[in-house]
């Protein structure tokens, strides 16, 4: 008797249902049709939950297409496609010639993982959508625009890369992963630092109170702080124009660029890059200088000291001398 009284709910609360999901579908028309494609699109897939169909899901493909989510749109294609064909349902063809006629307009974006990186606990996201380690393998079907792919070993610190894509186009990058072989020795130092040789044809004695070393440091550690200066310069300058583009032309999203965002946040990005390894030869040679000062031969009788210290002002930036 219980098992009867089931079914007849069951029986009772699906057209309702079913109405419920043509509503849904109603609204989602009605504001695709006024090109409000943030708010239809999501509505296009609750109806397609609530009466899945592959007319619904050719709808959501549409919809997505229409609004430039070439990824997204092809998906669903696929899909739609998948049903038919396994049902035999006369769509079928009409529905491959749209997958046909979506593909080459597609991104793809491939994630290179180095073969003897460390993988074991690997996690990989694309705009905050996971992708398995064996999915990496292959093209990653993605939507035109800014792609942010985040990745981490295990529990370790995040890294994000910012790449953008191009309808039509492939992009490219290489997660940067600790290799399986790594020794737990702590990595080398790899700054130079640079000392006068003594001329060979001089038969004069050297300095011993190493002051024309300590004026080299000196020297040295000026050149490192204008690079910090303009390293950091750079970088402002550059979020500044980036924070722009999302506002102007992204709709504050990093996947919803158009042209004119595309090209202003790959610029931003491009002068980012150049601020870094500018900053990075400043601290460079900032240390280098220092080092140089520090190690430089003096007689007992004739301390120095060395001090760099933070300015401010007009300007903003660091102070540095000592006793020659």
């Amino acid at each position: 008797m219980n098992s009867k009284l089931v079914i007849a709910a069951l029986a009772l609360s699906t057209p309702a249902f079913a109405d419920k999901a043509d509503e849904v579908f109603k609204q989602a028309k009605k504001l695709m049709a006024e090109k409000k494609y943030a708010e239809a699109c999501p509505k296009f897939e609750k109806s397609y939950q609530m009466d899945p169909g592959i007319g619904g899901q050719l709808n959501v493909g549409k919809c997505y297409e229409e609004w430039g989510k070439l990824g997204k749109a092809y998906r669903a294609y696929s899909e739609a496609l998948k049903k038919a064909e396994d049902t035999n349902d006369n769509r079928a063809e009409k529905i491959k010639k749209l997958v046909a006629q979506l593909e080459p307009q597609v991104p793809r974006l491939v994630i290179h993982v180095p073969p003897d990186a460390e993988t074991t606990g690997l996690q990989v996201a694309i705009d905050g959508v996971s992708i398995t380690v064996e999915e990496l393998a292959k093209p990653q079907l993605v939507d035109p625009g800014p792609k942010q792919v985040e990745y981490a070993l295990g529990s370790g610190a995040r890294k994000t890369k910012i790449v953008p894509v191009e309808r039509g186009g492939t992009s490219e990058i290489t997660l940067e992963l600790p290799k399986t072989t790594a020794s737990s020795e702590p990595a080398k130092h790899t700054d130079v630092v640079v000392t006068p040789k003594p001329d060979p044809d001089t038969t004069e004695v050297a300095d011993d109170t190493g002051h024309g070393q300590r004026v080299a440091g000196i020297a040295i550690a000026g050149v490192g702080v204008v690079g910090l200066a303009v390293g950091s310069y750079l970088a402002l300058s550059a979020r500044g124009t980036y924070n722009d583009a999302l506002s102007a032309h992204c709709m504050n999203m990093t996947n919803a660029c158009d042209a004119q965002g595309l090209t202003d946040t790959h610029d931003a990005r491009s002068r980012a890059n150049t601020a870094t390894i500018i900053f990075s030869v400043g601290v460079a040679a900032t240390v280098a200088g220092i080092v140089v000062y520090v190690i430089a031969p003096k007689a007992a009788s004739n301390e120095h000291a060395f001090y760099v210290v933070p300015t401010l002002g007009e300007t903003t930036g660091f102070a540095f001398g000592g006793r020659l």
